[in-house]
């Protein structure tokens, strides 16, 4: 699922590791809902991690987001 024109994450380190897991075959959903921006998600083992909206540290958020990529790459 390729996210929208709107669908961007504000913070640039944050949009990234989401653009590294779409092109690794992870399912990334929009989906604003107070401080969560959205999810990840790895469809074969139906596990998922929350993106944060407004997280205390994006560099950490975006390390996050790629265990979780890493954790899952061989799932997608």
């Amino acid at each position: 699922m390729t996210m929208g024109i709107g669908d961007r994450h504000q913070k640039k380190d944050a949009e990234a590791a989401l653009k590294r897991a779409e092109a690794c075959g992870l399912k990334v959903k929009h989906d604003k809902n107070r401080h969560r921006w959205g999810f990840v998600i790895c469809c074969p083992c139906n596990d998922d991690i929350t993106v944060n909206c407004t997280p205390q540290s994006t560099g950490n958020e975006a390390k996050r987001i790629d265990g979780f990529i890493r954790k899952h790459r061989s799932h997608a």
